[in-house]
């Protein structure tokens, strides 16, 4: 009888937030525009693969130690990928998972999830063909296969800033993977907080998959994609001289205008609650009041990042508890901040 060859690989991956929103799509997961964003620290999910050679390919999935309904979609996204790399064919998945962070708390569970998987199968595939890319190589590859299981996972694969999608003012860009953005900034936005106020966790009534399908015939659409190139140039030459002000006004910009086109498209549909509405009448009221860099962005759905640096957290939290929890869910929030990337992990470490 033949000796199974089994391959482990192990990986930790961040959830990250967008500061220039990606919003539409063209087919395989490619962007309409292109999109900034910086990696968490704390929100991470943490996944644990191994890989067994079989007849057919099989896959289990365990979330938490249990089924979850997250395995459908896992199934799909290796079902697509065993179209172009047929290897995978050749094996069995036994794929465990775990979140650092609770889940429905408007951060990117799958970004994270499909970033620490991706990397997973990159790892795999070096073992498995006895070969090692170059970690530009890895992390490249990574960030092209966590695009095909959400395209917002492909940022993931990075420390820090990532740019993903096409744009004129920045060589490597490309729609097919993010891109690391290092060492372009002024060193205080290497100490940015995101302290994620939890409106409302339960299940979007429109998913993100669906938004981003209405885009294709919004009236808006071509537009939009103007702005989007127009902001993310203004915001890398305001981040590298340090205009905070600025910094603030156009992020701001974006997540509103990611809204806008949610309640403009056809059928249209409104994520924010009206809690969500006085978070950010709040924080702009804070902001003026004390002079302090402070803003916000939003995700496709209610919950708030208020986006802050290191040097005003304990105003800012002080904030948050005496004005802003009383418009969360239960006073729920998170406190996250930036962070260094994804992390690979020992038998021990998972």
């Amino acid at each position: 009888m033949e000796e199974k060859e089994v391959y482990r690989a192990s990986w930790e991956c961040p959830s990250n937030i967008a500061l220039v929103k990606y919003w539409g799509k063209k087919p395989a997961q490619l962007p309409v525009n292109p999109s900034l964003s910086f990696s968490l620290k704390n929100a991470r999910t943490k996944t644990s693969v191994r890989m067994e050679s079989a007849a057919r390919r099989k896959v289990e999935f365990l979330f938490e130690g249990q089924p979850s309904s997250f395995a459908e979609r896992v199934e799909k996204y290796l079902a697509s990928m065993s179209l172009e790399h047929e290897w995978l064919n050749n094996f069995s998945f036994y794929i465990e998972s775990k979140n650092t962070f609770p889940h429905s708390t408007g951060i990117a569970s799958s970004a994270s999830a499909f970033g620490a998987l991706a990397l997973c199968l990159v790892d795999l595939k070096q073992q498995a063909n006895q070969r090692n890319f170059t970690e530009q190589q890895f992390f490249q590859k990574a960030s092209r296969w966590a695009r095909l299981g959400s395209g917002s996972a492909c940022r993931s694969v990075f420390p820090s800033f990532a740019l993903w999608g096409r744009f004129a003012g920045f060589a490597d860009s490309t729609d097919c993977n993010a891109v690391a953005v290092q060492n372009r900034f002024h060193r205080d936005y290497r100490s940015l907080r995101d302290a994620v106020l939890l409106v409302d966790s339960s299940a979007k009534e429109v998913s993100s998959s669906a938004g981003h399908e209405l885009m294709n015939q919004h009236d808006f659409k071509d537009a939009r994609i103007v702005q989007a190139n127009k902001n993310l140039k203004e915001l890398l030459q305001v981040m590298k001289i340090g205009d905070h002000k600025r910094f603030f006004e156009l992020i701001e910009k974006e997540a509103l205008s990611l809204h806008a086109m949610m309640m403009t498209s056809d059928p249209s549909f409104i994520l924010l609650h009206p809690n969500s509405l006085e978070i950010i009448r709040k924080i702009r009221q804070f902001r003026q009041q004390r002079g302090l860099s402070v803003g916000f962005t939003i995700d496709a759905g209610p919950n708030i990042h208020l986006i802050y640096f290191e040097k005003d957290k304990q105003a800012v939290h002080d904030f948050i508890n005496s004005e802003l929890l009383v418009h969360t869910q239960n006073k729920n929030w998170l406190d996250d901040c930036i962070g260094d990337g994804p992390i690979k992990l020992s038998d021990e470490e998972v």
